[in-house]
């Protein structure tokens, strides 16, 4: 197969779909561990806690809980602005409130502004191809 045929698949011809599958991936995997392994739950209300956190035990459930949730439904591309919008407030609070801010100096404070940007680009823009939010509501949503 040559470079040029891998690059014509219908799917890398539709780079919001790209991100939104990626990122959908990406959350997935982060809201798993939190969900059903309690010793890396009580690592991360530990975390919560030492950055002053109110209610760190249910705040890091409720974190890691949206993360699946929205991870999933990002997948699938089923409520994709609802998905979205919740990683956006996932992670405008890890990169501000967990990582003070330095969005340019701490790796994972970057990492958590990059992962907002991509959110809210999909937040902005209209269903993806290859979601189930264009297929179940395609005369509602205007195809572009």
């Amino acid at each position: 197969m040559s470079l040029q045929n891998l690059f014509n698949r219908p799917f890398l011809k539709e780079p919001l779909a790209l991100l939104r599958i990626w990122l959908g991936i990406a959350f997935l995997i982060h809201g798993l561990p939190g969900i059903f392994d309690s010793d890396y739950m009580a690592g991360f209300a530990g975390f919560m806690e030492t950055i002053d956190m109110p209610m760190p035990i249910a705040m890091a459930y409720l974190c890691k809980g949206g993360e699946l949730i929205c991870g999933i439904l990002l997948l699938l591309g089923l409520f994709t602005r609802f998905a979205a919008a919740g990683i956006m407030i996932d992670m405008l609070i890890a990169a501000f409130f967990a990582m003070q801010g330095d969005i340019f100096g701490d790796f994972q404070a970057e990492i958590s502004f990059t992962y907002f940007v991509i959110a809210l680009v999909l937040f902005l823009n209209k269903a993806t191809p290859f979601s189930l939010d264009r297929s179940l509501w395609k005369e509602k949503i205007q195809m572009g």
